[in-house]
């Protein structure tokens, strides 16, 4: 199966509209730079919720409520499709909120764990994921639904986003880190392990030396296999060159500018602040 059952077509849309797009903080630019890559003509809205962040060590409600409400904001900014570039936000989603949306949402989840499944051949696999995540236990249900014999081993790894947003990527306590949230993993004698936050690929080139050997799946790689094919399969591909892009965070600091300098390429020039309203505030 390589297609989500969760996005069928819904209102008529333009194919000149961008795709919309989000994350706790920097690390859905993984997403978005394979988005360019693959769909260069495409633009994107970018948003970051850079005030909440990190979404690992919340509870799921509430990181649930502010995942609905920046998928409301998105569909604002006019677009095509979204696309959800934070794990535990594609966790805590449910297959209603994906059916509500008037535009198709992509998750990571199910691209993530089927593109496992494909390349395992020990039927053991592992998540490196934060707390949250692994909470929801989101990935385990997903493999086990498709594929009830295989076993899957979770590491939660607090210390990951925390270093990547501060522009940790490699060094002594990136290793060290890397070391011991991988150690579960090589024990198990996992041949696959998933990223099961978007933010973790910034550390690859540590993980990738810890765990040797092993296939290592991004599912920001997928989830844009998956977009691409539904916006062609729709004739939703955008024909002319693409748009400017554009970014919003709902606290606009020095270091996601700079990440997205180094990572994407390109100069967020601040214009405007649009905050997304903390939904377990708005109502108190």
């Amino acid at each position: 199966m390589t297609t989500s059952p969760l996005n069928h077509p819904r209102q008529e849309l333009d194919r000149s509209l961008p795709i919309g797009m989000f994350d706790s903080g920097v690390g859905g630019f993984t997403v978005f730079r394979q988005l360019k890559k693959i769909l260069p003509n495409e633009s994107v809205v970018y948003f970051g919720d850079t005030a909440n962040i990190p979404y690992g060590d919340k509870q799921p409600g509430l990181i649930h409520a502010w995942a609905k409400n920046i998928i409301a904001f998105l569909t604002t900014q006019r677009v095509k499709a979204i696309a959800v570039a934070c794990n535990v936000s594609s966790s805590v989603l449910t297959e209603a909120d994906f059916a509500e949306s008037p535009v198709p949402v992509f998750g990571l989840i199910y691209n993530g764990a089927t593109a496992a499944l494909n390349v395992t051949q020990s039927n053991r696999i592992g998540i490196l994921a934060t707390a949250a995540t692994v909470q929801t236990a989101s990935y385990v249900k997903t493999i086990q639904r498709f594929s009830p014999e295989t076993a899957v081993f979770q590491s939660a790894c607090p210390k990951f986003v925390p270093l990547v947003e501060r522009g940790a990527f490699s060094g002594a306590e990136v290793d060290a880190a890397v070391s011991e949230y991988t150690a579960p993993l090589r024990n198990a004698g996992v041949d696959t392990v998933i990223y099961g936050c978007t933010h973790y690929p910034f550390l690859g080139a540590s993980i990738k030396s810890h765990l040797e050997g092993v296939h290592l799946i991004d599912p920001a790689v997928e989830i844009i296999s998956e977009l691409a094919a539904y916006l062609h399969n729709h004739n939703l591909l955008r024909q002319e060159g693409p748009a400017p892009d554009v970014v919003f965070a709902s606290d606009l600091n020095g270091q996601f500018i700079n990440t997205a300098k180094l990572f994407l390429g390109i100069d967020i020039r601040p214009i405007s602040s649009q905050v997304i309203v903390n939904p377990a505030k708005a109502n108190s």
